[in-house]
């Protein structure tokens, strides 16, 4: 998606006399069609004028460093001596891989982000696609959220659909859920566009494959069961009558 940056500048009685935007190389990018430049309006209440470079999201793909300029006669800032200031453009990624769930027990989903910096976590926003609110986790009966912390610039955010709900969806089906984050490093910044976090319930059956053999010949039957998540928990044969 397209990404916007700003600069405000402060302490001014008239709008500024120049606004400009560059790489943190020194590149000039006014005339690159793959950036769009807003100078801002000056705003006479708080004294300030605030410039905008939009970012084209093909170009967004990795953690970036841009120079807002801006020159303003009142401060004797002018050329060749306008004031560069660092502006960082930082990105992270998003995903989830489509997951087999039961529908009689909970079930947790992932949404998963890298790039992150260690010491700044994202907020996860979790939603359920059916009326697109968000999941408050800590107040829902149906849902608990464990946003998670960052390792190694990657933070994995857990919803943990409880039992209940999970009764809701039927055997064979599919649903999805929606995650997005927002920043906790740069508070200004919008939500994330939205993650389908996928899963498809399974349909449990046990099928019994028989054999039909010479006598007292060695034989084995099996017993194929299906719709599973894991290795089964127990596993046992007796005779038709019951005994073990």
């Amino acid at each position: 998606s397209d990404s916007t940056i700003s600069c405000n500048v402060t302490g001014l009685t008239k709008a500024l006399d120049f606004v400009d935007w560059e790489t943190s190389s020194g590149t000039d990018i006014n005339n690159d069609s793959k950036y769009t430049i807003t100078n801002g309006i000056f705003d006479e209440t708080t004294n300030s004028e605030t410039t905008t470079l939009a970012v084209k999201g093909s170009i967004s793909a990795v953690d970036t460093n841009y120079n807002c300029v801006v020159g303003a006669d009142e401060w004797a800032i002018v050329s060749p001596n306008y004031r560069k200031t660092l502006v960082s453009l930082d990105v992270f990624a998003m995903s989830s891989t489509p997951k087999f769930v039961t529908n009689k027990v909970e079930q947790m989903l992932t949404c998963t982000i890298n790039g992150l910096d260690d010491n700044n976590p994202v907020e996860v926003i979790w939603r359920d696609t059916r009326d697109g609110t968000p999941l408050s986790g800590a107040s829902d009966t149906d849902y608990s959220i464990d946003q998670g912390t960052v390792s190694s610039g990657t933070q994995n955010s857990v919803l943990t659909i409880k039992a209940d709900m999970m009764k809701t969806y039927n055997s064979g089906s599919s649903f999805t859920y929606k995650c997005s984050a927002k920043s906790s490093q740069y508070p200004e910044s919008a939500e994330s566009t939205e993650l389908d976090v996928e899963a498809n319930v399974l349909t449990f059956g046990v099928e019994a494959v028989s054999k039909e053999v010479l006598v007292g010949s060695d034989s084995t039957i099996s017993c194929n069961v299906t719709g599973l998540t894991k290795a089964l928990d127990f596993v046992d044969w007796e005779t038709s009558s019951g005994t073990d």
